[in-house]
């Protein structure tokens, strides 16, 4: 009995130590596992992502400039481009906008910002680049933005170029056609179906000439090389002038002509650019006037600047087309001003030439009873620039 019983005991303890030896090993692999899976999760995670070094890089790669000050001025961000620009160096960072920007210009139009929520500069040219400079400003900072027009400054002076020799170019086969049709006219007195035809070819040499001369005063209004002669101008013997020159068509459609202008007015201008403004606006006043309508020339002294208004009884311009009629080659109707000759530049002209002189021009104007086109130019030729 007492050996059984030993044996049983002894059976008990082999079977302990064979499931202690078990659970020692399932606890060794389980141990191991959780090593294993927490090493791997520890190769797959990444470190934190520094947010404002990631913005920087990406702001130094943009063709943008933009310096970044403190409510007080101090320099506390750039990136790579306006850094060139401007010549920061990155020592620079914490130091007022005055001493950390070399350029002279940039730094007095800051300084005449400053307390300002928004300016924008349309253009200047810092080293060898054409800039858009905007300044913006809340409470908390200042930003300055500096936007690069290089690349369509390049394009702008390649087209201008290009219309501008185009046009000298086509005026010599123009002059040549002119006179061919001319001696045509002249030999062909006898045959009248001959000189219809003449005649249709004359109108529309006639026609390419004008919108020659209109591509070339265009073009020479844009020039960064216009020098603009300011004096003061009398307007009377000016419209007299244009007048003399539109005689015949005003006869042909015997339009009323009615002249509000005082012998000794006088405007601040360069006398070429007025007469451009005003020989045009006088053209259209008679191109698109009815027959036998009226046009009134009037001339106002305001507070300061002086009004030239061109007025006609004529078809009027539908209101859907008053934003556009300053864009080139834009025909409120395109039927009716191919056949009055019109080359659709001449407002564009007006609009142009009046800015250069430091003016405005406005329209008024009601379909089927006429239009009103107002000049305004400063009273003194000292305050009118032209780096427009």
């Amino acid at each position: 009995m007492n050996r059984l019983l030993l044996a049983l005991l002894i059976f008990l303890f082999l079977m302990l130590l064979v499931f202690a030896s078990v659970a020692l090993n399932e606890r060794r692999k389980r141990v191991k596992l959780l090593r294993k899976l927490k090493k791997k999760s520890q190769e797959g995670k990444q470190p934190p992502i520094d947010r404002s070094k990631l913005l920087a890089r990406a702001l130094s790669l943009i063709k943008e400039g933009i310096v970044v000050m403190d409510p007080y001025g101090r320099v506390i961000f750039t990136n790579r481009f306006a850094r060139e620009l401007l010549g920061i160096d990155e020592k620079d960072i914490g130091k007022f906008f005055y001493q950390a920007i070399k350029d002279f210009d940039v730094v007095s139009m800051i300084n005449e910002a400053f307390n300002e929520s928004y300016k924008v500069w349309q253009e200047k040219k810092i080293k060898d680049s054409y800039v858009q400079v905007i300044f913006g400003s809340d409470m908390d900072e200042k930003v300055l933005l500096l936007i690069d027009q290089t690349p369509m400054k390049k394009y702008e002076n390649l087209k201008k170029d290009f219309i501008a020799n185009a046009s000298h170019e086509l005026k010599t086969p123009l002059a040549a056609m002119k006179i061919s049709l001319e001696t045509l006219e002249e030999m062909c007195k006898e045959n009248s179906k001959a000189l219809k035809y003449i005649s249709k070819a004359q109108e529309r040499v006639n026609y390419m000439e004008q919108l020659i001369e209109d591509l070339i005063t265009l073009s020479l209004l844009e020039s960064t090389n216009l020098t603009l002669k300011l004096e003061k101008v009398k307007v009377l013997p000016l419209i007299k002038e244009i007048l003399n020159n539109v005689s015949e068509l005003l006869s042909q459609k015997k339009i009323q002509l009615s002249i509000k202008i005082p012998e000794d007015a006088e405007v601040c201008a360069d006398e070429k650019l007025l007469h451009a403004i005003l020989k045009n606006l006088i053209d259209n006043a008679i191109k698109y006037n009815r027959e036998g309508g009226k046009i009134e020339i009037s001339f106002k002294q305001l507070k300061n600047e002086d009004e030239i208004k061109v007025c006609d009884t004529g078809y009027g311009i539908p209101k859907s087309h008053l934003p556009f009629i300053f864009e080139r080659f834009y025909r409120v109707e395109r039927s009716r001003s191919r056949k009055s000759g019109g080359t659709g530049l001449g407002l564009s002209i007006v609009k142009l030439a009046t800015e250069k002189l430091g003016g405005k021009v406005e329209v008024e104007s009601q379909e089927g009873k006429g239009s009103c086109f107002s000049i305004y130019l400063p009273k003194r030729c000292d305050i009118i620039t032209t780096d427009l």
